[in-house]
């Protein structure tokens, strides 16, 4: 492993500020892109589309940025991604804008959900899972994660989003089976990866969780010093971050660093640990379910029931006509006062209780979050 692996860059960055500036300099400071790719490479952008959260996934400009560096250097820029396990990955492009801001550039966008898979033993006795043959193939990888807590894994930042290249199966599969060492085992397979932190916000969970401004943005070739250092940031000791165990805490960050880091969260509570208990049981019940019986997966269903939703609160016919208008998938029925189930467990995506009157639409659930998202 070279000197530069060692390195965290770490530079101030504000939602309010264009990231290209500091992107620009981060990328310098990691070598650029000439002599890592040559006129024609495919270089796949991975960005973080979980869910169609604008607040917990990638900028779109973090994306423009380096679709115009990578052409720049004579490369061809593929975007590749797959959105949650729970969510649809179509209507999570769809609600956030992604499908029409690449077709504008001419930037093909890959979905993982539909593409081919190539099985591969990961070791540590694991059974092969299935990894995405674009991904396989990139001469480069562009990780762009976002910086969040995470119900099961306590952080995930880049480690955990190239966690996303595998197929919905063999996610399901690992997150009862070994997931944190899956993920530090998938993380050292693509060596040829370079990441950008948008560490911007302090997000406590990876879709539902508050926000609060953070204001940093990271990069650099190591993966693991990169989360122990988004580890300190947000306050959650590396050492209970299990894909982070035996990877290095021996690391230089170079640039901003926080005055006082915040004192870290060294043990979960029991509502934490019931939380985790309780998600990771909604996979391995799936995976008996598909394996015995088939079918589609029933995660949605959990989460919509056991999870977070949105409910109808006290509204005026006039009301009812503009929370209506604002659902992106059409799963509010005005005339009957109601949420269609069918149509808004696939996304869930809450705008209707983001951009609507408080009380108007109320979340229900297990671990929803407190006041507004």
């Amino acid at each position: 492993m070279n000197q530069q692996s060692h390195i965290v860059y770490s530079r101030r960055l504000t939602l309010e500020v264009d990231p290209c500036s500091v992107l620009s300099e981060l990328l310098d400071k990691i070598g650029g892109l000439r002599g890592r790719i040559n006129k024609g490479d495919i270089v796949l952008i991975k960005p973080n589309f979980v869910a169609p959260f604008p607040k917990a996934t990638t900028d779109l400009r973090f994306i423009d940025f380096f679709i115009e560096r990578i052409r720049d250097v004579g490369g061809v820029p593929v975007v590749g991604e797959a959105s949650g396990y729970e969510f649809g990955s179509e209507v999570t492009f769809d609600i956030l804008g992604v499908r029409s801001f690449l077709a504008a550039r001419d930037i093909e966008l890959v979905n993982f959900e539909n593409a081919k898979y190539i099985s591969v033993d990961i070791g540590s006795g694991l059974a092969p899972v299935e990894i995405a043959e674009s991904a396989m193939q990139a001469k480069l990888i562009i990780n762009l994660p976002v910086l969040k807590g995470h119900t099961i894994t306590r952080i995930t930042a880049s480690a955990k989003n190239l966690f996303g290249f595998l197929s919905k199966p063999s996610r399901r599969y690992l997150h009862f089976n070994h997931l944190e060492e899956a993920i530090a085992l998938l993380a050292k397979r693509f060596d040829n990866a370079i990441h950008f932190v948008d560490a911007r916000l302090l997000l406590t969970r990876a879709v539902f969780g508050q926000s609060q401004p953070l204001g940093y943005c990271l990069a650099g070739t190591d993966p693991f010093a990169l989360d122990h250092f988004g580890s300190r940031l947000l306050g959650i000791d590396p050492s209970a971050v299990k894909h982070l165990a035996g990877t290095t805490d021996e690391y230089t960050v170079d640039g901003a660093v926080p005055e006082i880091l915040p004192p870290l969260k060294r043990k979960d509570s029991l509502k934490d640990r019931l939380h985790r208990w309780i998600y990771s049981g909604f996979y391995r019940t799936d995976h008996i379910k598909c394996s015995l019986f088939g079918g589609k997966s029933i995660i949605p269903h959990l989460h919509w029931y056991l999870g977070v939703h949105p409910q109808i609160g006290r509204v005026t016919d006039d009301q009812m006509e503009e929370l209506a208008s604002i659902c992106p998938v059409g799963a509010i029925d005005a005339k009957r006062c109601k949420i269609i189930k069918k149509k808004c467990i696939k996304v869930r995506c809450l705008k209707c209780y983001r951009e609507s009157e408080p009380g108007r639409i109320i979340l229900k659930g297990f671990g929803r979050p407190k006041g507004r998202a």
